[in-house]
C-alpha cells in the first residue's frame, strides 16, 4: 500500500483496558455479527467492508501507519497509543454551565448524557443543584486501541473508485456512475434531493473525485420521474412507518430518562433518610 491510496477495510477497533485486570471493550467494528454480540449493534449503521484513505483525515496515524504496511487480503493487528490515536484527553474542553443555560437549551441534565453544544457533541459527567460539567473530549481520547484488519479491496476503475468515494463521503446510497469522455456522470437517489447533508458533502466529495480521478467534467444529475398512484401510496406507507418508528424510539427514550430520573430520586430520599 502507498500513502494515498483509496482502499476497502474491515476492521474492529477494540479499546485497551487501563489495568492488566481489565477486558478489551469493542468500540467499532464493520461485522454486523460481532456488533451484535458484543452489544454495540446499530440500526443505522452500515455495516461491511469500509473505504478510508491511507494517510487521510479520517483514520488514526497509527492505523494508516499499518495498513501501509500491509498487503491485500492479510490479516493484521496494531495497537495504537492515543499519540497516534484519538489524541490524549485536553483538562481545557470540560466546561462548566449553569442550570440555567441547560434550560435555556433545553436539555435535560442527567449524568451520562451525551449531549450537542453550539455543534460539538459532550458527555455530561456531573450534574448538581446549579452546575453541569460537560466533558467534550472524544470518547476515546487518552485510550490505547487495537485494530484488528483486513485490506478486502483496491478499487481501481473509475467507476469503482467514485462509488467508494461517494460512500465514504456522504453514505452507502443507489448511486448511478458513469464514465464519459471527459469526466464521470453521477445520477442521484431520491434521497440527495431532500437531505441537507448531501449539499454539505456534494463539495467535499468532488474534491476528493478530482484528486482520485483524472476527470475534467463532473456532473450530478438529478431526475423527476412522474410517479402513477400505487407508487405514490407505496412512498406515503413508507413515510408512514418510518415516522411511526421515529415515535417509538422517541418514547423508549423518554421512559428510560424518566426511570433514572426515578432511581436518582429515591437515591437522595434514601439518602436523606440515613
Amino acid at each position: 500500500m502507498e500513502e494515498g491510496d483509496l482502499i476497502y477495510v474491515d476492521y474492529d477497533i477494540w479499546v485497551m483496558p487501563d489495568d492488566e485486570e481489565g477486558e478489551l471493550t469493542l468500540f467499532d467494528t464493520t461485522d454486523e455479527e460481532r456488533a451484535k454480540e458484543e452489544e454495540i449493534f446499530d440500526d443505522d449503521a452500515n455495516y461491511g467492508p469500509r473505504p478510508v484513505v491511507i494517510g487521510g483525515d479520517n483514520i488514526a496515524e497509527g492505523f494508516s501507519d499499518a495498513l501501509l504496511e500491509s498487503e491485500l487480503d492479510d490479516e493484521d493487528s496494531v495497537e495504537v497509543p492515543p499519540e497516534k490515536g484519538i489524541g490524549n484527553r485536553d483538562p481545557e474542553k470540560i466546561e462548566l454551565y449553569s442550570r440555567r443555560e441547560m434550560d435555556r437549551r433545553d436539555i435535560d441534565p442527567v449524568e451520562g448524557k451525551q449531549v450537542e453544544i453550539d455543534n460539538r457533541r459532550g458527555r455530561i459527567i456531573q450534574a448538581t443543584a446549579g452546575r453541569v460539567r460537560i466533558d467534550f473530549n472524544h470518547p476515546l481520547a487518552g485510550k490505547t486501541l487495537k485494530y484488528d484488519f483486513k485490506i478486502v479491496e483496491k478499487p481501481e476503475s473509475i467507476e469503482d473508485l467514485a462509488e467508494a468515494i461517494l460512500e465514504m463521503d456522504y453514505q452507502k446510497a443507489d448511486f448511478e456512475v458513469e464514465e464519459t469522455e471527459d469526466g464521470i456522470d453521477i445520477v442521484l437517489p431520491e434521497q440527495c434531493k431532500y437531505d441537507q447533508n448531501w449539499f454539505v458533502a456534494k463539495y467535499r466529495i468532488v474534491g476528493d473525485l478530482r484528486e482520485h480521478i483524472d476527470a475534467k467534467s463532473i456532473r450530478f444529475i438529478e431526475e423527476y420521474v412522474e410517479k402513477d398512484e400505487d407508487d405514490l401510496e407505496e412512498e406515503f406507507e413508507e413515510l408512514e412507518e418510518e415516522a411511526e418508528e421515529e415515535l417509538e424510539v422517541e418514547s423508549e427514550e423518554e421512559a428510560e430518562e424518566e426511570a433514572e430520573e426515578e432511581a436518582e430520586e429515591d437515591a437522595e430520599e434514601d439518602a436523606e433518610e440515613e
